[in-house]
């Protein structure tokens, strides 16, 4: 198992709990594009906790989900444990067997950057059946824009533990085509984008849940990981108790030629 996967694992009960939920375009947009019914097969690349899971199971499909991560994993066979057309298998997508032109729909949520673009893609295409559909989503976090005040004193903590001294940029739809067009170069057509935005409200407490879930974050030594978490809690309580992380989802579709 990888660091990142470690990290995941680790924080399993927080990545679950604190990690944001899809908003349900995503699903309308990709079911549209590849309409899936319970004589298809669907794969998810990464499921986590399985928070994207379910409006794919609901179709009543044959539903194949990849996850190295064992309390991850768990936590995913508990949440779906009455769906009989849920199959989990514990390893990644690099050691998973599977026979080429299997499924009709392959997706990954915030999972798919970990995995080497060619060797991904390579992969995801011959998997598909001729005509199969690649769906690529993920979600990106942004500031609290309503609490400038708060924005700026966490963004002076990363500043002095974490040597951000810019904000990361907006995701935008540039950054969305530029990653649908990667699909382009390994065969696949009639790509898509689309980007969706949505919130969520944390108390500090609960923002320390989602901290740990973030591999740079747990990365960093020990005292000044506490030292950035500590500030930015105080900083949460003394502006009101809680924080609005402003997300923008995008989606990416790309399909194998009949």
């Amino acid at each position: 198992m990888t660091e990142f996967e470690r990290t995941f694992d680790s924080a399993a009960a927080d990545y679950d709990k604190a990690r944001p939920e899809y908003v349900k375009e995503i699903y309308d947009d990709i079911l549209r594009y590849a309409p899936i019914y319970p004589d298809c097969d669907v794969m998810e690349i990464g499921l986590g906790t399985g928070k994207a899971s379910r409006p794919m199971l609901d179709t009543q499909c044959r539903f194949v989900g990849l996850e190295p991560g064992k309390r991850l994993a768990d936590i995913a066979r508990n949440r779906y444990r009455g769906y009989e057309n849920f199959t989990l298998f514990e390893r990644t997508f690099q050691d998973h067997d599977a026979a080429e032109r299997s499924f009709d729909l392959i997706f990954a949520a915030t999972s798919f950057h970990w995995i080497p673009e060619e060797y991904g893609y390579d992969r995801v295409f011959r998997l598909l059946k001729p005509g199969g559909a690649f769906a690529r989503f993920a979600y990106h976090a942004g500031p609290d824009r309503g609490r400038k005040t708060l924005t700026d004193e966490i963004q002076e903590l990363y500043r002095k533990y974490m040597s951000a001294s810019v904000p990361p940029a907006e995701f935008g739809l540039a950054d969305a085509k530029n990653l649908a067009e990667k699909a382009l170069k390994y065969g696949f057509t009639d790509i898509k984008y689309s980007l969706y935005h949505a919130a969520k409200d944390f108390t500090a407490d609960e923002y320390m849940s989602l901290l740990r879930t973030y591999p740079d974050h747990m990365r960093l030594a020990a005292s000044d990981r506490n030292k950035l978490f500590n500030g930015i809690h105080s900083a949460i309580v003394k502006h009101g108790g809680v924080m609005t992380v402003t997300y923008t989802m995008d989606l990416e579709l790309a399909r194998r030629p009949d």
